[in-house]
């Protein structure tokens, strides 16, 4: 089975589009949201309507669905957040709220685990350390568990009696043949705005059969989006980070 995995989409049309239309190429059986489907970005009822139209689609709730819902929660945002949360609270429906509202806190499945930040505090846990990784082992079955939330890709290796392995995409598409024995944590890096000094939109491709993960990184229209996000008003710093990828 190839499942799509992607994370951090952040109300970013034009680069949803553009992955989405990939991931039809590609012939994916399934879909795999790691959170955080709105925020920062000017088009949450856009982005939304395009994830409804998905088949077999599992998603889990990043920290910036759960701000939708829970006012509170935003007192952990950064001020340009937070401003970012009152216009998507303004523009989007409440037919698109109640299907964020059943994204699941976290997921536990036959071929793979995933949650948004860890299992430790899924909405506020960025996991990028050995010890994180550690500290998280006991929390999910399996070999593999897909990530969110930091909005850079990488890969977590971990076989037993080890120190876990790190090793960070910056920017390069890859593909890695996984090992059995191994257990794996895996981020697909963000859609909507990467961190990685890349400003590609970023997600993975993950083949049960062939045991594969695959990473891919995709151009798409920066400047629609920033002609958006001022046209919106929303902070200058949600349009000057895209093309820089951070």
């Amino acid at each position: 089975m190839k499942y799509a995995i992607f994370s951090d989409i952040h109300s970013n049309y034009e680069a949803l589009i553009v992955c989405l239309k990939k991931m039809q190429e590609l012939k994916v059986d399934a879909h795999a949201f790691c959170g955080d489907l709105v925020g920062y970005g000017p088009n949450p009822e856009e982005c939304t309507r395009e994830l409804m139209k998905l088949e077999n689609l599992t998603s889990v709730m990043g920290n910036h669905d759960v701000a939708l819902f829970n006012k509170d929660f935003s007192r952990w945002f950064s001020e340009y957040a937070s401003k970012a949360m009152v216009f998507t609270a303004k523009n989007i429906t409440a037919k698109s709220k109640k299907f964020i509202s059943k994204f699941l806190k976290e997921y536990q499945g036959a071929h793979f685990a995933m949650v948004h930040g860890s299992f430790n505090d899924p909405y506020r846990d960025y996991l990028l350390t050995p010890e994180q990784f550690i500290m998280n082992l006991p929390k999910w079955q399996g070999n593999i568990c897909f990530v969110g939330h930091s909005h850079v890709p990488f890969i977590m290796s971990y076989r037993e009696g080890h120190i876990p392995q790190i090793d960070v995409f910056y920017g390069r598409d890859v593909s890695i043949k996984l090992m059995p024995g191994v257990r794996y944590m895996i981020n697909p890096g963000s859609i909507g705005q990467p961190r990685d000094t890349n400003p590609r939109a970023s997600f993975g491709i993950f083949d049960t059969e062939k045991y594969t993960f695959r990473l891919l990184r995709l151009p798409y229209d920066i400047k629609a989006v920033q002609t958006k996000i001022e046209a919106a008003k929303l902070p200058q710093i949600l349009s000057d980070r895209l093309p820089k990828g951070v």
